[in-house]
């Protein structure tokens, strides 16, 4: 890697530690989470330092460099480079590299500083994003000054994993031809614009609920992009004295191309469950005439199912089940649907030609025509 990098003589890893469930039973431990930097730098022979456990770095100091690298003792790095790296970074860790800290963000800064650039660029339906390589600030975070920024076109389609992929390569590239050009870089630094400054914040699982009075079919597949792989967009259903929550794992937009199950589906209430033999997924008909297909299930408290186990499950003969919003009152009949105010139902010619256009499919990273 290093002749491949002229300029960079030596590599070192830090990343927080792996996270282990102790078993009860003889008490074996069960590996849960482990940073994917760490796994590939042990792959390509590079050393990998922890910070301590429970995340704090208050106390920690930046290590030499590992003596198997024939710097000799107490030889430091001479400057950090960080990714995502989950913790704030007082001035004492930026001075004890020479040439101070660098960072790579997955946004155009200073728009959407903060933890989640990437789910925010896509829930908001940002036509381009991209990886910004700025210094390290000693008060704020992604606040430093920006040496140098890539723009990215974010096409309809792509998920949270095909853009922390397809940002992280060009990040990587940036960031080695930005410490190839270190001193020109700074000579030339932008300071950031304050008043242009947006900030994301933490998502959880709340942000990911389906509310069916208010979401459009494509809503629902943003919301499932942006946090696809870490939460899934959910909802409830309630099954004869019980509320269930159910996520939606494996999502699908209805096209022209896809026959409604039912005919009639506009006369369906949005989040109603509609099901055919031998058919592999449950459509859902959406508040502006768009359709869901799902093929992925997990019910609270059981494993994952896919469509055809879902409905063998849910939905009986004769009776349509809805997902619903808010969890109602189990001694009480489930309340009507509540469309807002001036809704009109779209014509069955407009609502299934809705959504024919292109999308990113993650697993060619070409564009296809549904």
């Amino acid at each position: 890697i290093y002749a491949e990098n002229p300029g960079v003589a030596h590599i070192e890893v830090v990343c927080p530690p792996p996270r282990y469930k102790v078993r009860t039973i003889k008490e074996k431990t069960k590996l849960i989470w482990k940073a994917r930097v760490s796994s590939r730098a042990t792959n390509l022979g590079i050393h990998v330092h922890n910070t301590p456990e429970g995340g704090s770095i208050q106390n920690w100091e930046v290590p030499n460099v590992d003596l198997k690298a024939g710097y000799g003792a107490n030889a430091r790095f001479d400057i950090g480079v960080v990714a995502s790296f989950g913790a704030f970074l007082p001035q004492r860790i930026i001075d004890s590299f020479p040439q101070k800290m660098i960072n790579l963000h997955p946004s155009l800064l200073p728009k959407y500083r903060g933890p989640t650039p990437i789910q925010t660029a896509i829930l908001n339906n940002d036509s381009h994003t991209g990886v910004t390589v700025q210094e390290v600030h000693p008060k704020r975070y992604d606040a430093g000054n920006i040496l140098a920024q890539v723009p990215f076109e974010l096409k309809l389609g792509m998920t949270r994993v095909d853009l922390m992929t397809q940002l992280g390569h060009l990040g990587g590239e940036l960031a080695v031809r930005v410490l190839q050009n270190l001193e020109y870089m700074r000579k030339n630094s932008i300071v950031q614009n304050e008043e242009e400054a947006t900030l994301t914040r933490m998502f959880t699982s709340g942000d990911a609920k389906i509310r069916w009075e208010h979401m459009t079919a494509i809503d629902v597949m943003r919301m499932h992009w942006a946090h696809f792989g870490h939460i899934a967009v959910w909802s409830f259903l309630r099954v004869k004295n019980k509320v269930l929550t159910v996520k939606m794992t494996d999502i699908e937009l209805a096209t022209s191309f896809d026959d409604p199950l039912e005919d009639d589906y506009l006369s369906f209430r949005p989040g109603s469950c509609l099901r055919k033999r031998k058919y592999n997924y449950v459509e859902f008909p959406c508040i502006e005439g768009g359709r869901l297909h799902v093929r992925g299930f997990t019910v609270e408290g059981k494993q994952p199912r896919d469509g055809l186990q879902f409905a063998a499950g849910y939905i009986k003969k004769n009776k349509t089940p809805c997902m619903l919003t808010l969890s109602p009152d189990c001694k009480r009949p489930t309340p009507n649907f509540v469309y807002p105010e001036e809704y009109k139902r779209p014509s069955h010619m407009a609502a299934v030609k809705l959504y024919d256009i292109p999308l990113y499919h993650s697993k060619s990273g070409l564009v296809r025509k549904l």
